[in-house]
């Protein structure tokens, strides 16, 4: 039997077991509790990795992927780069031909520009027109048929002839062209790295200006190509330059002089000999330009009158007007100032609205009367204007016989006039008018030849003298001005930039 000693000592010894056994316990819990912890831990940076890993094999395969078809862009805006005229006129072959030279031109500049990537580069072209305006417009200068959109055989051609090429219709509004070009495909492709270059083709509008400013001096990104009417203010963007002499035109449609008809010479005097027909200019690829010793014009084109002639031989229809003169909505694309060989300006041609127009003003006006200085000179600075400003529901029967009035009011500089807001009359487009008394214009605007050499860039002066805005805006009240006086236009400077001015 066991002592109490021992008794007390085997219950001390339980007790401690006991005590090792249940701290034994809390550190087991404690090692499990922390074992799960870690767990948990480990598999959440296990999640990201397998994510992140997930994450940077799609971007390796998408970088590869843009490396593996890279492009260039071309962009046109149609309305003001006008291809080459043997080109159009050879219809749905010219297309084909026309993309042909595209294609080479711009690969040629590729050399250039990314000599290590322009073998791998595809191209791709895109030009934007209104395409019903610009076949009017060929059809007048005598490249396209005059029926319809005739030049649609060029632009469907065009679009076939390359797999990315195409050759849009726009659309009959004024900026259709603008608008594609600058909320749809620049921005688009600006920023994709599969697109290595834009070679940009709407120089000849300033309204592509805030379109390029954020891309100030990247050349390794824009090229911009110099057409028949570029800008001065797009060499500010400090982007390359260059040009494709055998694809666009060199020199504006206006700028073509046509022959003037051989006249009856006087007894006593022998007609001047004309130099010959430069029948490369006829075809489109004539390398000298103005410079040029033979005669540029096409065949069947004339002048539309000679100084020689008397008053009574001068007498003009309108459809000698509409022949000859440019049209609103051309000065509208290219906005430079037509004058003639003489350096007068010359009007666009404004025939008399038909009388459902006149019907259509009269009930517009009754509502509220047009601003002249805004809705036909493109803006009107007056804060305090009573005219009416809106433009979104004014009819384009109102504004022409809006323009048709303010045609037969002359304006104060005459033919020296080279603002592009100015909606005067600068000639007189009368039909068979004898230039009476009662005329408003002088007897010089009568007999001058109506026939477009030159487009000047526009020149803006002040308003001093203008007419106040109520005067500007009446359309019907007419003011006295002091007759310039009169110039031969000996010594003008004939350019794309601002003139000299002649006393």
């Amino acid at each position: 039997m066991l002592s109490e000693g021992e008794i007390r000592a085997l219950e001390g010894q339980i007790g401690t077991a006991v005590r090792d056994d249940q701290r034994h316990h809390e550190n087991l819990q404690n090692l499990l509790q922390q074992f799960q912890s870690l767990l948990q831990s480990y598999n959440g940076l296990k999640s990201d990795y397998e994510e992140e890993k997930a994450n940077r094999e799609k971007w390796k395969n998408l970088a590869k992927g843009q490396e593996r078809n890279p492009f260039v862009l071309v962009l046109v805006d149609g309305d003001g780069y006008l291809f080459k005229d043997h080109l159009i006129k050879a219809g749905s072959e010219g297309g084909v031909t026309a993309a042909q030279l595209m294609s080479e031109s711009i690969k040629s500049l590729l050399q250039e520009r990314l000599p290590d990537q322009a073998n791998q580069c595809r191209v791709m072209v895109r030009v934007y027109c209104n395409l019903l305006f610009l076949s009017r417009t060929l059809a007048r200068a005598g490249l396209a048929g005059n029926e319809a959109r005739s030049l649609s055989a060029f632009t469907s051609n065009f679009t076939r002839s390359q797999d990315l090429f195409d050759f849009t219709d726009a659309g009959d509004k004024k900026e259709g062209a603008d608008f594609k070009i600058r909320e749809e495909m620049f921005r688009l492709f600006a920023d994709n790295t599969q697109c290595k270059h834009i070679f940009f083709a709407g120089c000849h509008d300033t309204g592509y200006l805030s379109l390029l400013t954020p891309y100030i001096g990247k050349r390794d990104r824009i090229t911009l190509l110099k057409g028949a009417s570029f800008h001065p203010e797009f060499k500010t963007l400090d982007l390359p330059i260059r040009e494709m002499p055998n694809v666009f035109m060199s020199a504006p449609l206006g700028e073509r002089q046509p022959p003037a008809p051989a006249p009856t010479p006087a007894p006593g005097f022998a007609s001047a000999a004309r130099a010959p027909v430069c029948k490369h200019f006829q075809k489109g690829i004539c390398k000298y330009g103005n410079i040029c010793t033979k005669d540029h014009t096409m065949p069947g084109q004339q002048l539309s009158r000679t100084h020689e002639d008397t008053p009574s031989q001068t007498l003009s229809t309108a459809r000698h007007y509409a022949e000859y003169l440019p049209t609103t909505d051309w000065m509208a694309v290219i906005k430079l100032i037509p004058v003639n060989k003489d350096g007068y300006r010359l009007d666009t041609y404004c025939p008399m609205p038909a009388k459902g127009a006149w019907e259509t003003y009269n009930r517009r006006i009754k509502q509220h009367k047009l601003c002249n200085k805004l809705h036909l000179g493109g803006e009107c600075s007056d804060l305090d204007c009573e005219f009416d400003h809106s433009t979104s529901d004014v009819d384009p029967a109102c504004l022409a016989v809006m323009r048709y009035m303010m045609r037969q009011r002359p304006c104060p500089r005459g033919p020296k006039c080279r603002s592009i807001k100015c909606y005067l009359g600068h000639m007189c487009q009368k039909e068979g008018c004898k230039c009476v008394k009662w005329s408003k214009f002088g007897r010089d605007t009568h007999t001058i030849d109506i026939t477009v050499t030159h487009w000047l860039a526009p020149v803006e002066h002040d308003d001093h003298s203008e007419t106040t805005a109520s005067e500007a805006n009446s359309g019907v009240k007419l003011m006295e001005f002091e007759k310039l006086p009169d110039s031969s236009g000996e010594g003008l400077e004939i350019s794309l930039v601002p003139e000299r001015t002649v006393p």
